[in-house]
């Protein structure tokens, strides 16, 4: 980032495997290599999603408020076929550091943040700043940044719990 320094603890491959390693050592066993790359990538999550599990995916809005020039969204991924969530997500969208039709198709709440920003191919960084484990969802998580022109537009936390079928498939 031009005259902005980012500093955070989660940067590069050998942090996300320390991070990676300290979920795994609080779980007592390994996380399943699926669910990993679904962490650790930085591309279109839904994508990965729909090659993981198969079948179509669908992503719920389940809440969605502005305050000021900040929209708060809280959604959830489901596969079609059976309703099990495979993940939710909170973010926190800069609405001022947007490109206007991505800001609108946002706020029309029927799309996913990443593919919105694929179709719209807009340029962006993602930068991972945490992953962790959720004890009382079951859930490791994750928190990274999207940054548009510079400037930071998007946090998202995602959960993923753990437990589900889709992890350990083959």
């Amino acid at each position: 980032m031009k005259g902005k320094r980012v500093t955070s603890e989660i940067y590069n491959l050998s942090q996300l495997e320390r991070a990676l390693a300290r979920i795994e050592a609080k779980l007592k066993r390994k996380i399943p290599l699926p669910l990993v790359i679904v962490i650790i990538q930085n591309g279109v999550l839904e994508s990965i999603l729909q090659l993981l599990v198969r079948n179509d995916i669908e992503i719920i809005v389940l809440r969605q408020r502005e305050s000021g020039s900040v929209l708060y969204r809280k959604i959830c991924v489901k596969k079609k076929l059976d309703g099990v969530v495979i993940m939710h997500a909170e973010s926190k969208v800069r609405t001022k550091n947007l490109p206007i039709a991505l800001r609108d198709k946002i706020i029309e709440g029927e799309r996913g943040i990443g593919s919105l920003i694929e179709n719209l191919r807009i340029e962006t960084f993602r930068h991972i700043r945490n992953i962790g484990f959720d004890q009382r969802q079951r859930a490791i998580y994750r928190i990274y940044d999207i940054y548009i022109k510079e400037q930071l537009a998007i946090t998202i936390k995602e959960y993923f719990p753990i437990d589900l079928p889709i992890w350990n498939s083959r």
